[in-house]
């Protein structure tokens, strides 16, 4: 039986058109995809596009005590939560595709808590699969997918398939972990599996699939966007609980535990990221800094401070969301504190107002930075004056995008390299990526998130939304969250 939450999260997916019924729970390839068919038109779509043998990977998922989801890559394109599954898709030489599923045997990888030398117990109540599926009729019937196989079958398909393709692609992960000088890099499961295919077809390199993928994902269809509007709007409901009960006195972690619940009352199985809630002279240090320590969420909130608190940021049927705000704890904002937070409030309402159809990031952006520029706060990026300890941070940069007349750069938060814009694509991951290469196009998402850091007024602001591109402009779909002073001090008011 689903529990109370999961079964209101199945009521709000059928009222919203998500899907038709809760489908049979032994046939089920997720409690969360939608229909087979969309699954299906990604899968023809991709191939038509690369045409040629294509190999994308699910995640490991074995005895992960749900700490994991679904490689979103996978999920894209099958809306299937098996562990450890792989898909291998092909034009099969009349104008369509071949489409191939390798699935876990029966039970192989479940995890157990008895010994099983009595077989009998394998057929117990409290040890039966709820949703994996296993190669046969059910998930052909589940999934769309006619040919279904157990996993131990992949590699004979694959050289098969291989002998007559001049090509071969892999969904690659191309994260490069660090090895002291000296060392190999470790790999990841992936990269393993990618190691492994190419060394079963006689050392042939295989091509990459994730960058053709990965920009299908970047144009949000109307299953997608209703899923993400409604991960926004139970994220709003978290941050507008956390303006009604916050106070002088309470742990930043106290507060991530409030916007929780909400999200979890409101059907939302688990946040998007790991919580982001910083006050005071905590919030002027980066959280990627922060996020190196085990309690890298806990300071008494006083009087006076801001409390910053990018953990806005709910699931709903496996996609995310990502909002910010920024506001007193005291309720009320001193005259310094409004000041600077209705710049950078500026900021972002000069950027959401450039999101249409054939605008480009970069104007997103650029309207964003000049707003810094025409406030004069340019100077304070400015290391040799301010200095290292002082210097502010404008996030989109002033003197990069405008005074330098410089565009994009290559942005990494793991290498620390680039300079930071003003947001990322959401999708079945917070941070689904940055391709701003193209002009937008109507059912982009992405957030706008316009950012300051005064470190010597112990101020750190963000405002960070997520806007979807229409046929004629912008939805804010998470606009519920209050931003003006005005409706932040009237909620925390009623305290």
């Amino acid at each position: 039986m689903m529990n109370r939450l999961s079964a209101h999260g199945w009521g709000v997916l059928v009222a919203i058109g998500l899907v038709a019924a809760a489908p049979p729970v032994a046939s089920a390839q997720s409690d969360v995809a939608f229909p087979p068919e969309v699954y299906a038109g990604r899968r023809a779509r991709l191939v038509a596009q690369l045409d040629a043998p294509i190999v994308v990977a699910s995640e490991y998922m074995i005895r992960h005590g749900g700490e994991k989801k679904q490689e979103p890559n996978f999920f894209y394109l099958t809306g299937v939560e098996s562990p450890y599954a792989v898909l291998m898709i092909s034009p099969d030489g009349s104008g369509g595709v071949r489409e191939q599923l390798f699935l876990p045997g029966h039970r192989e990888f479940a995890g157990a808590q008895y010994s099983f030398q009595d077989d009998r117990l394998l057929g117990s109540a409290w040890n039966q699969l709820i949703r994996r599926l296993e190669p046969g009729q059910a998930a052909e019937a589940a999934t769309g997918i006619r040919e279904t196989y157990a996993l131990d079958d992949f590699t004979e398909a694959l050289r098969a398939l291989a002998r007559g393709s001049d090509d071969v692609y892999f969904a690659k992960e191309t994260a490069s972990l660090y090895a002291p000088p000296g060392l190999a890099a470790p790999q990841t499961v992936r990269q393993q599996l990618e190691a492994s295919i190419s060394d079963a077809l006689g050392g042939r390199t295989l091509s990459d699939a994730t960058p053709a993928i990965e920009r299908m994902r970047v144009i949000k269809d109307a299953y997608e966007i209703d899923a993400l509007r409604r991960a926004a709007e139970i994220s709003a409901d978290g941050l507008i609980e956390a303006m009604r009960r916050i106070e002088p006195g309470m742990n930043d972690l106290e507060v991530a535990g409030i916007m929780e619940w909400t999200w979890k009352a409101g059907g939302s199985p688990r946040p998007a990221f790991p919580p982001i809630v910083a006050s005071g002279t905590d919030a002027v240090s980066l959280f990627t800094i922060r996020s190196e320590n085990y309690n890298s969420v806990n300071r008494v909130m006083q009087d006076g401070d801001f409390v910053f608190i990018d953990y806005g940021a709910a699931e709903w049927a496996m996609y995310g969301s990502d909002v910010c705000r920024t506001f007193p704890v005291s309720g009320r904002f001193t005259p310094e504190q409004k000041r600077i937070y209705e710049i950078v409030l500026e900021a972002q309402e000069a950027a959401i107002a450039q999101v249409r159809p054939g605008n480009t990031i970069l104007d997103v952006i650029r309207a964003a930075a000049q707003v810094y520029q025409d406030h004069g706060l340019e100077g304070n990026e400015d290391i040799d004056s301010m200095g290292a300890e002082n210097v502010w941070g404008l996030m989109p940069s002033p003197t990069h995008y405008l005074t330098q007349g410089k565009g994009l750069t290559q942005y990494t938060a793991v290498a620390g390299l680039g300079v930071r814009d003003i947001g990322h694509h959401v999708g079945l991951e917070a941070t689904d990526g940055r391709d701003y290469t193209t002009p937008l196009e109507p059912g982009m998402v992405f957030t706008v998130e316009p950012k300051l850091y005064a470190p010597e007024m112990d101020i750190a602001i963000m405002i960070e939304d997520v806007i979807l591109v229409t046929e004629d402009g912008f939805e804010n779909l998470s606009g519920k969250a209050p931003r003006t002073v005005e409706d932040i001090e009237r909620i925390m008011s009623g305290r």
